[in-house]
């Protein structure tokens, strides 16, 4: 089955494919309609779900700064641990949808790929809000810190004014989408992710258009296996300059696998039990260590990987579906890169406030959880509605596939 022959997802949910609906006039008519708009059912879910993560693993972190630490190991561990699996699940993903995408359009195109129209189109999804959270970051927060309200959080403004967090270099890293490599900047140091997977789309419609799907799996390989692999002559420099590709590169194996195999994937998929199997081991990994060094988190991006193949078939009954999450997971990109700069506004206030000195930090913690979710989806939303969907809107009428 070649990927012509994919599956089009209507806005209902529902799964068809162009053999065996060929004679359903109606059918046909939803999939010609919807075919430009590729859309699958319980991943705006997963979204919400690794957003909600990372804002609640950078609050304890925040937390953390001010002297305040969970116990529990566990508990400890889970908090951790929700910020990397967060953005590994985010990782997975994009590498999964971008590697389908791409390879839909090369098949439906003759073998090529419109990489102009592919580049324009990340740059209008996202490149306004990156550089707006640029500005806030290196000119709002700085200016905002001189007044005396943000004196309760020290620790915030002794990272501001490290003028090391503003000199030329760190800011010319951030505005060229290489953040990883910069210093930790308040209010941007989510973005190391977002500039990593800007490289990742620099290069993958590229070599999607000159590689044959053998080459281009078996040079996928290759790069993962570098991983583990010590060849010690190029594994220091590569895994310097790759190491955040990892989980993205599982993303690809598993769009490569469900472009090309998507009848055997349906039907290993649309069973219950093993989803129900796969959501319970990745709730495991998460409270626990299971495997040591970094296999824990290589573990859990393949069972992401697994999680996503389940959701995106329509058939499985069990897939999480909500209509709130999935409004959180259309707007988590903004959730995502806004909830650092909230944390920035709502840490002095909790800290005057809420903070008491014999100890009891349940208020406090309270307040913190409640205000900085509040606030950040508050402003994703009006960001999404009022700023970034103009660029979508423009990204879509004039840069969509043919």
């Amino acid at each position: 089955m070649t990927p012509f022959n994919k599956p089009y997802i209507t806005e209902k949910d529902m799964l068809y494919n162009v053999d065996e609906v060929k004679n359903n006039q109606l059918c046909n008519e939803i999939i010609i309609e919807k075919r430009d708009k590729i859309y699958f059912g319980g991943l705006n879910e997963l979204r919400a779900i690794a957003a909600l993560g990372v804002v609640a693993h950078h609050i304890e972190q925040f937390k953390g700064m001010n002297g305040l630490y969970i116990t529990n190991p566990n508990l400890s561990f889970l908090i951790h641990n929700l910020g990397k699996a967060g953005v590994d699940l985010f990782f997975v993903l994009s590498g999964f949808l971008i590697t389908y995408l791409l390879l839909l359009e090369k098949e439906n195109n003759f073998g090529r790929i419109d990489i102009l129209k592919f580049y324009l189109r990340r740059v209008f999804r996202i490149w306004p809000l990156y550089y707006l959270i640029m500005f806030i970051s290196f000119v709002v927060i700085p200016l905002l810190s001189n007044f005396y309200f943000f004196d309760n959080n020290m620790s915030l403004l002794n990272s501001i004014h490290n003028p090391d967090n503003y000199s030329f270099n760190t800011i010319a890293l951030y505005l060229c989408f290489l953040p990883q490599f910069a210093n930790v900047v308040i209010g941007a140091s989510q973005s190391w992710s977002i500039g990593v997977e800007e490289q990742f789309y620099l290069i993958m419609p590229i070599m999607l258009s000159f590689f044959s799907k053998k080459a281009f799996f078996g040079f996928i390989l290759l790069l993962l296996s570098i991983y583990f692999i010590p060849i010690y002559e190029i594994h220091q420099w590569f895994y310097a300059v790759t190491k955040f590709f990892r989980f993205m590169i599982i993303g690809v194996i598993g769009g490569y696998l469900y472009s090309y195999n998507l009848k055997t994937i349906s039907n290993l998929t649309k069973s219950k039990y093993p989803y129900f199997l796969i959501v319970i081991l990745i709730i495991s990994l998460s409270f626990f260590i299971v495997f040591e060094n970094n296999l824990n988190r290589y573990v859990l991006g393949v069972l992401f990987l697994f999680l996503i193949l389940f959701t995106v078939n329509s058939s499985n009954k069990l897939v999480f579906k909500n209509k709130l999450m999935s409004y959180l997971g259309k707007i988590s990109y903004g959730i995502y890169m806004y909830h650092t700069f909230v944390l920035f506004l709502i840490f002095p206030l909790a800290n005057k406030y809420f903070l008491e000195k014999e100890g009891n930090t349940i208020p406090y913690t309270l307040f913190l959880y409640l205000a900085s979710y509040s606030v950040t989806i508050l402003i994703s939303i009006v960001s999404y509605e009022w700023f970034e969907s103009k660029f979508i809107r423009f990204k879509d009428l004039k840069y969509k596939v043919k």
